[in-house]
């Protein structure tokens, strides 16, 4: 398929569309990730639509337009039935809802060259198998959450049934009539070549996730505010949790353990954000307000102040989720400067990165006294700790910054949109983090 325009020596011109349940101003972890490429995507000379719900992810009402040109993005939003989370009937409903609005509102957009279609709601993908067939459109398969595996892990559908059944036969049909699938981790692309025939294998392309804002630095705290106002002073050894308390992450350590540091005023935990796992935390740790603070989720542009506020940042994820996704919070963290405690595996994609980046320190996910003692260490070596964020700083600077994983995904796009182009289509410098076939 040919590109809109094409001269030699510059970029082809190309219509993409994506395809998410969530874009800014949502704070979502995809909504970020997607508002950033698509609007470098426009900087690199691109027309962009992306084609999502008036829903926010945590419920709020903002009243969003169904159609908007955002930043050079031309965002067309459809309204869902019901948007509420709290519920998995009503989340289902709402799934269902922006499917099959978005399969109606997708055949009649302008056509585009490329269309990339995320993992939210489940099984969206079908939505660029469609476009492919009748659009005659490439279609990348931009995976952040690997299902119908994680609903399998997470209890909420039977591994024996009809629907169980019918979901997997989906997702294989939709990773096969891909002609790209991106993935967020090494761990993730072997779960997805699993699922692919061996001669499709070298499709799966890995791009690292990114912060979503490369605004985001270490703040001293002495000149941190958020620190000073929520912490407490340098005294305190402040470890804090932020974003999402979802089903997938393991509190099973984090819980007694942090009771263990009850009446404790010289180490310091917080949770900011929200999430199904919230209330269960709440319950159990809400008491003990001489160290535990509770806090929502902060805007995008105070994240310098909220994620450097600590000396090290908590991450957690159960072991059946791994390779399923990726926690996105460890990029943040990263740009921080900030020392990382995982509560997970070993064979964990951040495990590896805390190990490729010597950033932190992992533990069980269900030993508390293994977390207790890591906790108990990084409070006696503060010095040490504070290395270990300066050099995930380094390497974040070195390997994953914004513009340099933007740039290789619309390079991807280009290149898949119009493979006979690649002689024309500028490269640059590899960077680490991101993995072609």
């Amino acid at each position: 398929m040919a590109p809109r325009a094409v001269r030699k020596g510059h970029n082809p011109t190309l219509r993409i569309l994506f395809v998410n349940q969530y874009y800014s101003p949502d704070f979502a972890a995809t909504a970020q990730q997607m508002s950033d490429l698509c609007e470098r995507l426009v900087a690199r000379g691109h027309e962009v639509h992306v084609l999502t719900s008036t829903a926010i992810y945590d419920g709020r009402d903002l009243k969003l337009p169904s159609y908007e040109q955002l930043n050079g993005v031309h965002v067309h939003r459809v309204g869902l039935e019901v948007s509420s989370r709290q519920r998995l009937r009503h989340r289902l409903l709402g799934y269902l809802s922006f499917f099959s609005k978005a399969f109606l509102q997708g055949t009649f957009l302008p056509r585009p060259d490329v269309t990339v279609v995320l993992t939210t709601p489940p099984l969206i993908g079908l939505l660029g198998s469609w476009l492919k067939l009748v659009r005659r459109t490439r279609f990348v398969y931009w995976v952040m959450d690997v299902y119908p595996d994680i609903a399998l892990e997470a209890g909420v559908l039977s591994r024996i049934g009809i629907t169980r059944a019918v979901w997997s036969v989906v997702g294989r049909f939709t990773y096969r009539n891909a002609d790209r699938i991106v993935v967020l981790g090494s761990d993730m692309q072997q779960v997805i070549r699993r699922k692919l025939p061996r001669k499709d294998s070298n499709k799966v392309t890995v791009i690292r996730s990114w912060p979503g804002n490369d605004d985001v630095h270490p703040i001293p705290p002495k000149e941190n505010t958020f620190r000073q106002q929520h912490l407490g002073d340098e005294a305190i050894f402040a470890l804090m949790y932020s974003g999402n308390m979802g089903t997938c992450h393991a509190f099973q350590a984090v819980i007694p353990g942090i009771k263990s540091f009850a009446g404790r005023k010289d180490v310091h935990f917080s949770f900011v954000g929200g999430g199904k796992q919230l209330p269960k935390l709440s319950e159990n740790l809400g008491e003990q307000k001489e160290n535990v603070l509770f806090l929502p989720y902060q805007e995008r542009e105070s994240l310098s102040q909220s994620l450097s506020a600590p000396d090290a940042h908590l991450v957690t994820l159960q072991p059946r989720y791994d390779g399923l996704l990726v926690p996105s919070k460890i990029y943040g963290i990263l740009a921080a400067g900030r020392a990382v405690l995982f509560a997970g595996s070993e064979n964990n994609e951040v495990a590896h990165l805390i190990r490729e980046a010597e950033c932190g320190m992992v533990v069980p996910f269900d030993d508390a006294e293994a977390f207790r003692k890591a906790v108990e260490w990084m409070a006696a070596n503060r010095a040490e700790v504070a290395e270990m964020g300066a050099r995930g700083r380094r390497y974040f600077e070195e390997r994953l910054q914004t513009d340099q994983l933007t740039s290789s995904f619309g390079e991807l796009l280009e290149l898949e949109a119009a493979p006979e182009l690649a002689e024309f289509a500028p490269r640059n410098t590899p960077v680490r983090g991101t993995e072609f076939p």
